[in-house]
């Protein structure tokens, strides 16, 4: 009998720490860059279409990568050639699949704008992980192309945020979106 109390007494402790564990946040912390910050930080900023994607597993086993191509429209910053081939953390190698928060997802045939860095053993990847990668949809009304959400441009809209407040998704016509980008590599 006391045995019988011991393990009613353990099991709802277990049920209460799970119930109180499970409570707390656990979302991943992403760093909120400035689109200022990763034309700054980027090896390559450019727009284009993504024409394909593969995922293969690296050299050790270890995790698997997406590997997206980019026909570039334009080189704002940089130029990694007629094609640029991006390394995304994550992927599906038949029946695996290697999930990696706050990365990027690339569909082909969108355009995009992506923010690439070149690391140093000469992977192209995303700078600032989701926020380098930027849908390019076209407006029905204007029939002009547009970024769907332009994230914080600048340190002026990081210094009007509260902690934890979100900013309501901003869309802005790409030729000005590229204007602003170029005007930032010149300071």
């Amino acid at each position: 009998m006391n045995s019988l109390k011991k393990i009613i007494s353990l099991t709802c402790w277990v049920i209460i720490s799970f119930f109180l564990l499970s409570s707390t946040e656990s979302k991943a912390q992403v760093l909120q860059t400035s689109v200022q910050e990763m034309t700054n930080e980027s090896t390559a900023v450019l727009y284009g279409k993504c024409t394909s994607k593969r995922c293969e597993w690296n050299e050790d086993r270890s995790i698997i990568y997406t590997y997206v191509t980019i026909a570039p429209e334009e080189y704002v910053k940089g130029n990694l050639g007629s094609e640029a081939v991006i390394a995304v953390p994550g992927g599906r190698v038949g029946d695996i699949i290697y999930e990696v928060s706050e990365m990027p997802v690339f569909t082909e045939g969108e355009d995009v704008v992506a923010f690439i860095w070149t690391s140093p053993s000469g992977k192209n990847l995303v700078t600032g992980g989701f926020q380098g990668k930027m849908k390019i949809i076209k407006d029905i009304l204007s029939g002009k192309r547009i970024i769907e959400d332009v994230g914080i441009m600048d340190e002026t809209d990081l210094q009007h945020l509260t902690p934890g407040q979100v900013r309501k998704a901003l869309r802005m016509k790409l030729e000005d979106f590229v204007a602003k980008l170029k005007g930032y590599m010149k300071h």
